[in-house]
């Protein structure tokens, strides 16, 4: 019984080690990143390597299939980076809750919940790279 309980703590913890490493290597020092239209709307790779040539670190469609592009930021740049950090609805995380997520978790980081039509609000946080 003691064995089993310390097998699923130990899972547990590098479940969320492996989240909290994703989620901060998508943002350190210099890197940031941009959400733009869905990506069933655009043709992603190529937008993200037009907009930022050879800064451009990759894309991804997101959880709501937006484009987000990843790419280098010059370090004297003023321009707040953006990334979509889950929902937005009231019961689970509405505006406070996604503010909250966003300033816990990033470099000057603010979060806002952004209507989606035909699904839940998404929470996009905006960040200093």
């Amino acid at each position: 019984m003691a064995n089993h309980i310390i097998s699923n703590c130990i899972n547990i913890f590098v479940i969320l080690s492996t989240i909290i490493a994703v989620h901060y290597s998508t943002v350190e020092a210099g890197k940031c990143s941009e959400v733009f239209q869905r990506c069933d709307d655009m043709d992603c790779p190529s937008h993200c390597k037009s907009t930022y040539g050879n800064r451009s670190l990759g894309h991804t469609c997101d959880l709501f299939y937006l484009c987000t592009c990843f790419f280098d930021q010059d370090s004297s740049s003023t321009n707040m980076c953006q990334i979509g950090n889950g929902t937005c609805y009231a019961g689970e995380c509405d505006a406070a809750c996604c503010n909250a997520k966003c300033a816990s978790s990033l470099n000057h980081g603010s979060g806002t919940c952004i209507p989606n039509q035909h699904t839940k609000d998404r929470c996009v946080c905006s960040y200093k790279s």
